[in-house]
């Protein structure tokens, strides 16, 4: 049995997902907006609940916004129940680290929105990797871009490109390098929107990590692609195979 806390846009798709899945059960969907809950839950045949109620089923999805991902993780914590969570668990390192610690404790199970490492592609590309295919990894090149800029309104609590759009690729590098970063360089602008700039974050960004064997991987992000979704990795090895990892874009 599994609720659902957050009927935006991401909780809808998760909603939807457990509610299909032969092997789960959508027990209520809750969101501080309750006529939001209510359409959700409606359409996907089950009560709109309140968040207390969330906190008895088995399992619990975080999809709210960012800002209530810590506390919804060490509810989940205190009663003993697994949760799900969407990426950032929060903003501050310190938080985060007591969210884990939160969970540890506790014993339950405890799994952040990383997406891609299940995306058929780039799970694909892992195992090549692991398999040999290039030999030795000596260069990841990761491209991330979005179709156009979310709404401001998002923009405002997301925590900027970097922690709220980026952390996917940072993720797929620690993830494909099998190593930690211990260097980073980064540059980054605002040329997509200046709405986006006024609201203090940017829209384009380069970033390039080194790992103490010396592996290096270079990241590109900006907020807009013209010509559509664009999710790319290529991997450099020492054996001439190369090969270039797609998102598959049926999103979520």
């Amino acid at each position: 049995d599994i609720a659902v806390l957050g009927a935006g846009r991401i909780g809808r798709i998760h909603a939807g997902n457990v509610a299909a899945h032969p092997g789960a059960r959508l027990v209520g969907v809750a969101d501080a907006a309750a006529d939001a809950a209510a359409a959700l839950a409606g359409a996907l045949g089950v009560p709109a609940i309140d968040t207390d109620a969330a906190f008895k089923a088995d399992a619990v999805m975080v999809c709210t916004p960012t800002p209530t991902h810590a506390g919804f993780i060490e509810r989940a914590a205190a009663a003993g129940i697994a949760v799900f969570s969407e990426k950032p668990i929060d903003l501050s390192a310190e938080r985060t680290r007591q969210c884990l610690a939160a969970a540890k404790a506790a014993g339950i199970p405890l799994m952040v929105g990383f997406n891609r490492r299940f995306d058929p592609h780039f799970s694909g590309l892992k195992q090549r990797l692991a398999d040999g295919a290039i030999g030795s990894l000596e260069l990841l090149q990761i491209v991330s871009r979005d179709p156009s800029p979310p709404p401001l309104s998002y923009v405002a609590t997301s925590g900027g490109l970097f922690r709220d759009m980026m952390i996917h690729d940072l993720d797929m590098a620690r993830f494909l390098l099998n190593e930690e970063p211990v260097a980073v360089s980064a540059a980054a602008s605002c040329l997509v929107d200046p709405a986006i700039g006024a609201a203090g974050d940017v829209d384009t960004a380069v970033v390039t990590l080194r790992t103490a064997s010396g592996r290096l991987c270079q990241i590109s992000n900006s907020r807009r692609a013209v010509y559509g979704y664009d999710q790319r990795i290529e991997a450099h090895g020492a054996v001439a195979q190369p090969f270039v990892a797609e998102e598959d874009e049926r999103r979520g």
